[in-house]
């Protein structure tokens, strides 16, 4: 893969927290490529009419790390068995995070150019738990 694929992408996530769960779907146009050792994914969240998040997923192995610019802000490291720190940009500033990955999944199919990515990880807000995340990302290559 050594060109940009316009890709679909239906992203689903589950977010329990004191013994409720959310969940919601996004779905999304973006693209997938390859640079170096590393698969980048990039695609736009639109949260209202008015605010839009772009977002690029590194995947490298095992390590995942999600970069978010716009009205929200956030840059954090996954790597499964570990916790590491990020930040999340909020209107009263910078906040300081954590997640502690259980699991991470990426398969990309050239040939039928479809795919998925799914995490689970445990999120920390100042040292406490602040809520079990799932997400599964499936990609899906558009017509050329």
């Amino acid at each position: 893969m050594n060109m940009t694929i316009p890709i679909e992408v239906e992203l689903h996530t589950k977010i329990t927290e004191s013994g409720t769960t959310e969940d919601s779907s996004l779905s999304s146009s973006g693209t997938l490529y390859r640079k170096n050792d590393a698969v980048y994914l990039r695609y736009e969240e639109v949260i209202n009419e008015a605010d839009k998040v772009n977002t690029t997923i590194k995947i490298q192995n095992d390590e995942i790390t999600i970069i978010r610019q716009g009205a929200v802000s956030m840059r954090q490291r996954f790597i499964p068995g570990a916790e590491k720190e990020g930040t999340y940009g909020s209107p009263y500033g910078p906040i300081q995070i954590a997640t502690r990955t259980e699991k991470v999944d990426f398969d990309w199919n050239e040939a039928e150019l479809k795919g998925h990515l799914s995490m689970e990880y445990q999120v920390l807000f100042q040292g406490e738990e602040a809520g079990y995340h799932q997400m599964l990302i499936k990609l899906r290559g558009e017509e050329r």
